[in-house]
C-alpha cells in the first residue's frame, strides 16, 4: 500500500483529487492539508505527496524543497512552474483539471517507483532518473538524509528515498547491517570476524555489521 497525502488550500480541487486517489487500490490516503506546516508533521508516515504550486500565503514549490524523502507530484492550474517542478525531482506534473486519463499515467509512475516488487531502483542522473536493476547495486551507504547506490558500474544518488525507507522496500536480499548501509547478500564476498565483525564486498569494500545487526546477518549469510 502506498501513503499519499494531498497539500491543496482548495477544498473542490482537494475533494477532487480525493475522488481520483480512492479509486486506486493501491493508495491509502493518509491526510489532506492546506499548509505546509501541517504537512510536513505528517512527513514520516507519507509516501507521496500531491501538492498544490500555489497556496495561500507560502509558495508550494518552497514548501518542497523542505522535503526530502518523500515523492512530490505536483498539481496545479499553471503550467510555466513546470521546469522549477522538476528542479526539485518530482515524479509527475499535473495541470488541473486532472482527467481521469491523465492521472493513471501518473499513477503508473508512482507505483513504478514505490512497488517494493519493482525490479529498479530509481536513482538521480544528470538529465532525469535512471532505474537501476536491484542485482546490479552491492550496497547502499546513507549520508544523513541522502542514500548513494554502489552498483557494479558506478555510484549514484538514490531518489528521494532515505535508508529507512529504502528498508521496507528493497527485495529480501538487502539487509540491513548497520545504520548507514543495506547490502546485497548475493555479492557478499567474504564475513570478516575479526578485529571486528564486518562482512566485504565483491569490489572490496568493507562494510561494518553493528552489533545490533550481527546475530542476524550471520543467519542469513551462514544458513
Amino acid at each position: 500500500m502506498i501513503k499519499v497525502a494531498i497539500l491543496e488550500d482548495e477544498q473542490l480541487a482537494r475533494d477532487n483529487l480525493e475522488q481520483l486517489i480512492r479509486k486506486y487500490s493501491e493508495f491509502e490516503l493518509v491526510g489532506s492539508f492546506s499548509t505546509g506546516r501541517e504537512l510536513l508533521r505528517h512527513l514520516k508516515d507519507i509516501d507521496v505527496v500531491f501538492l498544490d504550486v500555489r497556496l495561500s500565503g507560502e509558495s508550494g514549490l518552497d514548501v518542497s524543497k523542505k522535503i526530502k524523502s518523500t515523492g512530490i507530484v505536483f498539481v496545479t492550474a499553471y503550467p510555466e512552474y513546470a521546469v522549477e517542478a522538476f528542479e526539485v525531482n518530482a515524479i509527475d506534473y499535473l495541470v488541473k483539471p486532472v482527467s481521469e486519463e491523465r492521472f493513471s499515467e501518473c499513477v503508473e509512475k508512482i507505483s513504478q517507483i514505490c512497488s517494493r516488487s519493482l525490479a529498479k531502483l530509481p536513482v538521480k542522473d544528470f538529465d532525469g532518473i535512471l532505474l537501476i536493476d536491484f542485482k546490479d547495486i552491492l550496497f547502499i551507504e546513507a549520508f544523513g538524509k541522502k542514500c548513494m547506490a554502489c552498483t557494479i558500474n558506478g555510484e549514484y544518488e538514490v531518489y528521494h528515498w532515505n535508508i529507512s525507507h529504502l528498508e521496507r522496500r528493497l527485495p529480501r536480499e538487502f539487509v540491513r547491517v548497520h545504520k548507514s548501509y543495506i547490502c546485497n547478500l548475493e555479492h557478499v564476498k567474504k564475513i570478516l570476524c575479526s578485529p571486528c565483525f564486518q562482512i566485504e564486498m565483491e569490489n572490496s569494500k568493507l562494510i561494518p555489521v553493528s552489533k545490533k545487526y550481527q546475530k542476524f546477518v550471520k543467519s542469513v549469510l551462514l544458513r
